[in-house]
């Protein structure tokens, strides 16, 4: 099979998105299949594989209007897949979907090439997080819709991400297969705690409590910032590891520093992927405390929950639908209400003092992901589905 992955981000950014993306691709290559990335043309020109093909995101900063550098970039990734399309004859395009971008779908209409669509969530319930306008939102629930039509399947990561493509968009149950996310078992793996805190310049006398990823607002840090005094008053020497970075880092700063937490905060910024893993075995415990809104709807299937487990660490998370199952699932650690810095803080108290019940859950975790959750597993599902696709398109 030749199979282009098209996917409209830049490769040059750490968050989830991007790696689901990127291991993907490695892994389908594993696999045997021919396969090319499109992405958008990364800032420092780094991915110069010859199987990824950067398309060309002129940025005019001076148009009133972020739509017309959408329209812009999407006439430039249509006459790259129209060129490629005719150059490579790809059996198939895998594309992540999203309420901007139609190219692909216009393009493997055009040449009568299968299309698997990819959706990571709700658009629509995205944007409205966001505030977006209302015409916005019509904009993006159109383009979906054709985008939709336009797919042979859908792959969606959640079992309600599923059920909203069937209730709003009514999409036939037959058309959709739900393939979660996974994690680099080969990358993140159990590591000696101390050489790693001191490789990172950490203080080895400290507790750390670990959070990764993308800093928008449906992640919830600022519950771990309101659960930290609480955590503090019984266990002093506990630190805060955040890792990464986004549009809320400014305003999570500040909260701590209004709550006069901001020496107990390490935030990092934007890191290397590699070196993710390091800060994850630092850690005696890691979180990731959902809100409630988007996430309860749709459930999830975050990269961060899978990571930190097959880094053999206990998990305390947000009880929202797919990871409360995955933490049940797997004996690896503790769910909590959502937006609930009390009860956040009480299941760290619990696992802090007792290191038997962490390094038992860490080991239920690491072994539950090696077994259901590696990317290797992942990509041999996607290409079922895109074989099945194939075959009845």
């Amino acid at each position: 099979m030749k199979l282009f992955i098209i996917y409209g981000r830049q490769l040059d950014l750490f968050n989830g998105s991007n790696v689901h993306a990127i291991e993907v691709f490695n892994n389908l290559q594993k696999l045997g299949v021919d396969v090319f990335l499109f992405t958008k043309s990364s800032e420092n020109g780094s991915f110069k594989c010859p199987n990824i093909i950067e398309v060309p995101s002129t940025h005019f900063k001076f148009l009133l209007s972020n739509y017309l550098n959408i329209f812009i970039y999407q006439l430039s990734l249509f006459s790259y897949l129209i060129y490629y399309s005719i150059k490579l004859k790809p059996d198939l395009f895998y594309t992540r979907l999203s309420g901007h971008s139609i190219s692909s779908t216009i393009v493997s209409s055009l040449l009568r090439i299968t299309q698997v669509g990819e959706v990571n969530g709700l658009t629509i319930d995205e944007m409205i997080i966001q505030g977006s306008s209302k015409l916005n939102i019509k904009i993006a629930r159109l383009i979906e819709n054709i985008n939709f039509s336009g797919c042979s399947k859908l792959i969606t990561v959640t079992s309600g991400v599923k059920k909203g493509l069937m209730d709003i968009y009514s999409i036939p149950e037959s058309k959709i297969v739900v393939i979660n996310n996974g994690a680099n078992t080969e990358l993140f793996i159990p590591m000696d705690k101390e050489k790693v805190k001191y490789d990172l310049n950490l203080d080895s006398s400290l507790r750390y409590i670990c959070f990764v990823g993308n800093l928008i607002p449906w992640q919830g840090v600022e519950y771990l910032i309101r659960a930290a005094p609480l955590i503090l008053k019984e266990y002093s020497d506990t630190r805060f590891l955040v890792v990464g970075d986004g549009v809320m880092k400014k305003e999570w700063m500040k909260l701590a520093e209004d709550l006069g937490l901001l020496d107990k905060f390490i935030f990092t910024g934007r890191i290397p992927y590699e070196k993710v893993p390091m800060y994850i075995n630092a850690s005696d415990i890691c979180v990731a405390p959902f809100i409630k809104e988007r996430n309860s709807k749709i459930g999830l299937s975050a990269l961060k929950t899978y990571e930190y487990l097959a880094c053999g660490k206990p998990l305390i998370a947000s009880g929202i639908p797919g990871v409360k199952d995955l933490i049940e699932l797997s004996g690896s650690g503790i769910s909590v209400a959502p937006e609930n810095p009390e009860e956040l803080a009480a299941a760290v108290m619990k696992l802090l003092p007792d290191e038997s019940a962490r390094n038992s859950m860490g080991y239920k975790g690491r072994r539950y992901i090696v077994e259901n959750h590696s990317w290797s597993s992942v990509a041999k599902r996607v290409l079922d589905a895109c074989n099945d696709a194939i075959k009845n398109y």
